[in-house]
């Protein structure tokens, strides 16, 4: 994944928790570090795959880290080509 898309992918995180994006990246916990509950995480899925035109499966619902999150998500895009 290009370095383009990484920023994309923080800056959408960072609008949809309202988080400062100097202080997200991918190994902070969605979860226990930026306090997401389940509604922001469905929402933040919505987001994305609307910007990135793919469908991301329910498994992701329960990642924790943005690692993990981007591992995915690299997956779904992948299949678009």
């Amino acid at each position: 994944m290009d370095t383009n898309t990484k920023a994309k992918i923080l800056s959408i995180i960072s609008k949809v928790t309202g988080r400062n994006i100097n202080n997200i990246n991918f190994e902070t916990d969605l979860k226990s570090q930026l306090e997401l509950d389940s509604i922001q995480i469905v929402e933040l899925f919505a987001v994305l795959e609307k910007e990135f035109n793919i469908e991301l499966p329910l498994s992701m619902l329960t990642v924790k880290t943005g690692t993990s999150f981007l591992s995915i998500l690299n997956e779904q895009l992948n299949k678009r080509y």
